[in-house]
């Protein structure tokens, strides 16, 4: 699924039974945690739900 490219648009995704949050039009992500997130720098910006999910499983 692509990504809208609006900067008021996100995606959460879970991975490997942890859950992300992307700002699109961005380069980072971040763990949702309850508590202090995680903060992941992503390699480029993702332009699909698929390419994000697949920078989100290398990073760990």
């Amino acid at each position: 699924m692509e990504l809208k490219q609006c900067e008021k648009c996100y995606t959460d995704v879970c991975v490997n039974g942890k859950w992300f949050h992307h700002d699109h039009l961005t380069t980072n992500a971040y763990m949702l945690n309850g508590g202090s997130p995680e903060t992941i720098e992503l390699a480029k910006m993702p332009t699909t739900e698929s390419e994000l999910i697949n920078m989100l499983t290398n990073a760990f």
